[in-house]
């Protein structure tokens, strides 16, 4: 009986491996390494600076380098250094690029399998969940590309699993599933700063469930007033637990960052004002007689005279019709910032952006609201195919751009012809969800959300917190992209946490169904 159960045991975890592996290993053999253009570059080949630690989040910047290091000392390519040597003049080669996007497949077929582990317990279900994971093209294209997204991505796999542990566990939630949704968290505020908004989801989850409960008690019990009370206060507690835990991940994010930031010699700042500078083209939906006013308002609140000569360039920019072109804009402007012995000042230049985005943003205006809400409109109407060809794009960039990017050059996937990897975005895999865009996701959502509640009622199975859960993950990823709708223009791959806290959302409700739609047969045998 003991090998029996033992065999069990490793059928429910070989087979649903074996499942998620497969369009990894399909993806390895057939298409090349996708990169996200010279930000991908700048974060793998950069040393330790301003780029690498404020403007890209630093975790993956400094983890991608460990495999690109192991490839580049089997691969013979230069003298064996140390690792830290390697940080500070990393050397791309095929075997640790090959070594980095192999590292992230098995993260994500680790992240996918305590996911779906966490769901359900049979081995029927996590090979159905299993199957619908592995045919979603979206995971496998991001961990087969090199960027920050595709690290973002895979701890938000494992934090949505630990956060839905927590939520079923409630209110008796041990010390290491805290632990380890903080340490989570900390990553996924590590790799992509807008993922702070990812402190809300268990004290809002929690909040929630506490008060369906809490008001499930009173209708249920009128006249037990000290059991409720014990209950609120008991939930309080939880709940406290739920913030601290938030606010000790994004106080131990910052205070990581702010160490880099002394070891690297770089001052820290904000640099939320260099990427709005990619939001400034809601300028052009100002009323033409009124912009120069609007401009100039927006210069009154500032203080330092370069952001006014910021607003002064941009309202002579505008006023010539010019189509905005944010890079051309940093880099001409930047050249200002030079002090007398020729470098460039990058701190007051970010200052100066900072506060010139902060008059122009703060309060929102309606043409920024209208630019935000517009671009939130496009992203629900993309679909996978969309996200994944991106990637395609942002990969083919390096053709047009071989002096940004001057390693690469020696790379596979930029040695073999431009017209095979234009070929290889049109694989069959990429475009199997194509009919489906995120609304139409949204309704499939919402009628399981529907069926799961049903089921919950009717069975009595006690999974009210975890549909809850649902709800709020669902949310948080909606606005976490229109959050960064009002900061950037939209970009494919922005819509990322969205598309993929749905589908995840989306898993959870199967595994209730699955699990609910035993509940009858169960009872059948009970009688029996």
């Amino acid at each position: 009986m003991s090998e029996l159960r033992w065999l069990k045991k490793m059928a429910a975890t070989a087979a649903p491996l074996l499942i998620l592996a497969v369009p990894s290993l399909w993806l390895i053999a057939a298409v090349p390494p996708l990169w996200r253009d010279v930000d991908a570059y700048v974060q793998t080949v950069f040393p330790l600076n301003a780029n690498t630690i404020l403007l890209h989040a630093p975790l993956y910047c400094i983890l991608s380098r460990v495999p690109l290091w192991l490839g580049y000392l089997t691969s013979g390519a230069g003298l064996a250094v140390r690792l830290g040597h390697f940080i500070k003049h990393t050397q791309l080669t095929d075997s640790g690029v090959f070594a980095l996007v192999f590292a992230q497949h098995v993260a994500l077929w680790w992240a996918a399998l305590f996911f779906i582990n966490i769901i359900t317990t049979n081995l029927w279900s996590r090979l159905l969940l299993a199957i619908f994971f592995a045919s979603h093209p979206l995971f496998y294209a991001f961990a087969h590309c090199v960027g920050s997204e595709t690290l973002s991505m895979i701890i938000t796999v494992f934090l949505a699993a630990t956060g839905l542990r927590i939520a079923s566990r409630y209110p008796n939630i041990v010390l290491r599933d805290w632990i380890l949704f903080g340490a989570l968290l900390c990553g996924a505020i590590l790799t992509r700063h807008i993922n702070s908004v990812l402190v809300a989801l268990l004290p809002i989850t929690i909040f929630l469930i506490a008060l369906v409960r809490s008001l499930h008690k009173s209708l249920a019990c009128r006249h037990a007033t000290s059991a409720l009370n014990f209950t609120l206060g008991r939930s309080a507690r939880v709940w406290c637990v739920s913030a601290i835990t938030g606010l000790s991940a994004l106080v131990l994010a910052t205070s990581f960052t702010h160490l880099l930031c002394w070891r690297a010699h770089v001052r820290w700042r904000s640099k939320v004002g260099f990427t709005f500078v990619w939001r400034l083209n809601f300028i052009n939906r100002v009323p033409l007689g009124l912009r120069d006013q609007f401009l100039a308002a927006a210069a009154s609140k500032c203080q330092l005279p370069e952001a006014r000569q910021l607003l002064m360039k941009l309202a002579e920019r505008f006023r010539q019709n010019q189509l905005w072109d944010p890079a051309s804009f940093v880099k001409e402007w930047k050249v200002s910032f030079t002090d007398p012995h020729g470098k460039i000042q990058d701190e007051k230049f970010d200052r100066s952006l900072n506060e010139m985005a902060y008059a122009l943003f703060y309060p929102p205006s309606s043409a920024l609201w209208s630019a935000a809400v517009q671009d939130f409109e496009h992203a629900t109407r993309l679909r996978e195919s969309d996200v994944v060809h991106y990637l395609f794009v942002t990969t083919d960039y390096f053709f047009n751009n071989r002096a940004s990017m001057p390693q690469c050059e020696r790379l596979k996937t930029f040695r073999e012809p431009r017209a095979q990897l234009a070929s290889a975005a049109n694989q069959f895999y990429f475009r199997w969800w194509n009919p489906i865009s995120f609304r139409l996701w949204s309704i499939i959502w919402l009628l399981l959300l529907l069926r799961s509640v049903f089921m919950s009622r009717k069975f009595q199975t006690g999974d009210g917190r975890v549909v809850l859960y649902v709800v709020i993950l669902f949310v948080v990823g909606v606005t976490i992209v229109f959050l960064n709708c009002f900061f950037a223009e939209i970009q494919p791959r922005f819509t990322l946490p969205m598309m993929e806290l749905l589908i995840l959302s989306i898993m959870i409700l199967l595994g209730v169904i699955f699990r609910d739609a035993k509940f009858p047969g169960h009872e059948r045998r009970r009688n029996n």
